[in-house]
């Protein structure tokens, strides 16, 4: 494969592997915090805030890899009863609303991104890792869902 290749399968499927490398990372820390609990009867509290965060940041990039396949969830039974034009229409102002959803929360998170950083300095409670940096995995990975958004609305218009 070439080094052009490469990329562009990399790029193509990115959230594909960032989601995989986090359940691996999610996979490990849990199998530690099992093998700590049963060997030295001891509960590490920190890897419970590790998998909750990487569990919201995979649950967004599902979102971005379902956009990407268009395998969102329908009601088929009634949309199979609607005219083709009718179906078309729902799926265009689905993609809208979406779009909007996630523009939204990207701003919002901006700003809270911006406070977290400014104003409120807060940490986590076990890791002491800054809140911002949490709130940056999950603003990045919505901006990734907006770009399959636009990938499906210009395959559409083309």
């Amino acid at each position: 494969m070439s080094k052009k290749n490469l990329v562009r399968n990399l790029m193509s499927n990115l959230e594909e592997y960032v989601a995989a490398i986090l359940l691996l990372i999610m996979f490990l820390v849990a199998f530690v915090n099992v093998l700590s609990r049963y060997l030295f009867k001891m509960s590490l509290a920190f890897i419970e805030e590790i998998e909750v965060n990487f569990f919201v940041w995979m649950s967004v990039l599902g979102i971005a890899i379902a956009f990407k396949r268009n395998s969102h969830l329908s009601m088929e039974f009634l949309k199979n009863m609607m005219p083709a034009k009718v179906r078309e229409y729902l799926w265009v102002l689905g993609m809208m609303l979406s779009l909007a959803i996630f523009i939204v929360l990207i701003y919002l998170s901006s700003i809270l991104i911006y406070n977290e950083v400014t104003l409120y300095r807060t940490s986590s409670m076990a890791l002491d890792i800054p809140m911002w940096i949490y709130y940056v995995g999950m603003t990045l990975c919505s901006l990734v869902v907006v770009a399959r958004i636009l990938q499906n609305l210009k395959r559409w218009l083309v």
